[in-house]
């Protein structure tokens, strides 16, 4: 081979092998890759993307609910929450994150994020029999009693803060959840900031299915908006 064509061969044999050089000065590893976003598979990649910010996780409190909340995984229906993530709910500020519903996420990653979130389900539920997640509002004057025995301590008396806790009444917060919303909290409580579940707000006397029935009932006819008109229910898909 002549020496003109020398270079010109060498660099073409180094083109052809450059794909499998990881070796080479600044090519990035395997692991490190760029990997489409419907392809991310991975729960902790996809959970911190579309989930953490709200919704908290592993000491992480977020504005709403957290999701490793042992009595909330306890109490809703696995078909419920993949629901509530692919859909959302309307008129609040959870959106659909599935592709139909003008999110995201596939259909598959749908399911690992819901799958890894009901492995963290207790093998036992805590504390006492678990009322449904789900149920008619109760009576507002029986509301009222439970509420008085069982939330104003730290709510204050009107429901409007207390020395240990904020206002559960008011109408902004009333006017951005669902009623399945304080249903939930009702249930499961915000152990992240310092609300017990239903079976541990009152020592020794757990809440009935009945009392959380009513207490609900009492916290949604406060639902109005700044010049005390009622305010319409956000509705749509169950909120967690």
């Amino acid at each position: 081979m002549t020496p003109r064509y020398v270079l010109p061969t060498v660099l073409a044999i180094c083109a052809l092998g450059l794909p499998a050089c990881d070796w080479m000065p600044g090519r990035p590893k395997k692991a490190d890759r760029w990997v489409a976003p419907e392809e991310v598979a991975d729960f902790g990649k996809l959970y911190a993307g579309n989930c953490l910010g709200c919704h908290g996780l592993g000491g992480v409190t977020g504005a709403s609910i957290a999701m490793d909340n042992p009595v909330f995984l306890s109490v809703i229906p696995r078909e419920t929450l993949s629901e509530v993530v692919s859909k959302g709910v309307h008129g609040t500020a959870m959106p659909g994150f599935s592709k139909a519903a003008g999110g995201t996420l596939t259909k598959e990653q749908i399911e690992i994020i819901v799958n890894s979130l009901i492995a963290k389900k207790p093998a036992v539920p805590p504390g006492a029999a678990l009322p449904p997640y789900s149920a008619p509002l109760g009576d507002v004057a029986r509301g009222a009693q439970v509420f008085a025995a069982s939330c104003a301590s730290c709510h204050g008396a009107a429901g409007d803060g207390g020395d240990k806790a904020r206002s559960v009444v008011n109408a902004a917060f009333l006017g951005l959840v669902s009623d399945q919303y304080l249903r939930t909290i009702a249930i499961a409580g915000r152990p992240d900031l310092g609300c017990p579940d239903f079976a541990n707000r009152t020592p020794g006397k757990p809440m009935t299915d009945a009392d959380i029935s009513d207490v609900t009932a009492w916290l949604v006819s406060h639902r109005k908006n700044e010049f005390g008109q009622p305010l319409v229910a956000p509705q749509g898909n169950p909120q967690p």
